[in-house]
């Protein structure tokens, strides 16, 4: 169970490192691949989220898990993370956002996540794994809950 919950929080940490500019729901478009004049709509994923779902298909048992995380425009991120009872650990690290929306980052410790899809859609952000194994969407935030950020290991 305990490998199961270290593979849970791994997969979420991964997927909580996003990158972008000021306002997420304003994408900006950035040059395509494509022929003509065809555009990428770049996802803008920097500021506060809240992670509200979660969908595997991979079995990870019934544990409560709670992530906050913060994108600045700098490419950093902060993240909290509760799994179960107790205190949140707090993550730092960086993260980039390719041209074709691919989000990937490495954590303070030079531990790389990603690739991820980013999606972009009413104040929801759905980053989906590498083979669609995994789709977490987090909901945007004014800012961390001080009851988050003050209860921290």
């Amino acid at each position: 169970m305990m490998k199961k919950l270290f593979a849970l929080a791994a997969v979420l940490l991964t997927i909580a490192a996003c990158g972008g500019k000021d306002n997420p729901d304003t994408p900006s478009p950035t040059p395509g691949g494509g022929g003509g004049g065809s555009t990428t709509t770049k996802v803008d994923v920097t500021g506060s989220w809240e992670l509200s779902g979660v969908e595997t298909k991979v079995s990870v048992g019934s544990v409560n898990v709670s992530v906050y995380i913060t994108f600045d425009s700098g490419g950093s991120f902060t993240l909290y993370q509760k799994i179960g009872e107790g205190r949140y650990s707090v993550f730092t690290g960086t993260y980039t956002m390719s041209s074709d929306n691919k989000l990937s980052g490495k954590y303070s410790n030079n531990a790389a996540w990603g690739p991820y899809t980013a999606a972009l859609s009413g104040g929801k952000l759905t980053l989906t794994s590498a083979g669609g194994k995994e789709v977490d969407t987090y909901t945007k935030i004014s800012s961390i809950p001080a009851a988050v950020s003050g209860n921290t290991y």
